[in-house]
């Protein structure tokens, strides 16, 4: 049997073979429908991998938000997150985004969801990957976030989490 993928958020840029779960009707989303209203249209334990990239930053409540994820993910299922960076000029330059994340927030959220933590890194744009910013900021996130962030700001945080 296939793999059930989920892509919240997707957009007009829906993964390929995914269920695409969106707010907007102009969007190719196979359901519409407010993230801020619980519980999803989607059974208990059906998706095998959800995909939500740039949308926990919209949602009125994340650990609401991972705590239906994590319902209606398998049980050795996989959730992916990208978000922008609290650095990035992305995050602050949208006002439909709510708050704000940092590599650590996370380690925050995940105390109240029962999702483990596989793995998380900070992005970065193009012009600080030459220069091994990338690797220094992973190797070193707090030193990173409390003393670096604003000289050479990040792009995204992206996580990966597993039931």
């Amino acid at each position: 049997m296939p793999e059930k993928i989920l892509d919240i958020g997707c957009g007009n840029n829906k993964i390929k073979g995914a269920v695409g779960l969106d707010i907007s009707k102009d969007t190719r989303a196979d359901i519409i429908w407010d993230l801020n209203n619980y519980p999803y249209p989607v059974e208990a334990g059906e998706i095998d991998k959800i995909y939500a990239k740039h949308i926990i930053e919209h949602v009125d409540d994340p650990i609401k938000f991972l705590n239906e994820v994590y319902r209606i993910t398998k049980p050795g299922g996989s959730c992916f997150i990208e978000t922008p960076h609290f650095s990035c000029y992305v995050a602050y330059s949208e006002p439909q985004h709510k708050r704000y994340f940092s590599y650590f927030m996370i380690d925050e959220i995940l105390k109240k969801v029962p999702f483990r933590l596989a793995k998380r890194e900070i992005t970065f744009y193009r012009s600080f990957r030459f220069w091994g910013i990338k690797y220094l900021a992973n190797r070193y996130p707090r030193s990173y976030e409390r003393f670096w962030t604003y000289i050479f700001p990040a792009e995204n945080v992206k996580i990966w989490l597993e039931k």
